[in-house]
């Protein structure tokens, strides 16, 4: 009886070991961490950088890396960075690079192209989608399934490429 009674205590300690090494996916909390905060003077930006800014200008985000399943069984994520703008201008829209990894192919040029206006932040409405089957963008996929399933953002830089004053 002691026996199986032990037998029992190991086996649910296992399975309860194993689900909580299971749960270490990538959550949308993560993401927060990750954001760009850039100094606008005069239309221009003069300064950005991935530490904590006082009063930035720009603060650029990484709130939607998500993987789907796609109608016909393909594996995807979305992928989309949002704009912060407290430049004292409309914005047009801004291009943001997003690097997965060291390697060339594992580099997403994110277009956020909607008005964004003063004091607002841009949406994830439209996002990028990187494909399992494309082979171009297959070296970013698997970059972004290991990203997820290790749930391990610390590979993960953004820049800002290109930002788009409105004009007045």
């Amino acid at each position: 009886m002691l026996k199986y009674r032990i037998c029992n205590f190991f086996l649910i300690f296992s399975l309860i070991a194993s689900n909580a090494i299971a749960n270490s996916y990538l959550r949308p909390e993560f993401l927060k961490v990750i954001k760009y905060e850039c100094l606008v003077q005069e239309k221009s930006v003069v300064f950005c950088t991935d530490q904590d800014i006082t009063d930035p200008h720009l603060i650029i985000r990484l709130p939607l890396l998500e993987p789907i399943v796609l109608s016909n069984g393909v594996h995807a994520f979305r992928v989309m960075a949002t704009l912060e703008n407290n430049t004292g201008h409309n914005l047009s829209g801004a291009s943001v690079r997003v690097v997965f990894g060291e390697n060339t192919g594992q580099v997403l040029d994110v277009l956020i192209s909607e008005k964004i206006i003063y004091r607002g932040t841009s949406t994830t409405n439209k996002s990028h989608l990187i494909r399992s089957d494309v082979p171009i963008t297959f070296p970013l996929y698997e970059r972004l399934n290991e990203i997820y399933l290790n749930a391990d953002i610390s590979g993960i830089k953004i820049s800002l490429n290109e930002l788009i004053f409105e004009d007045t």
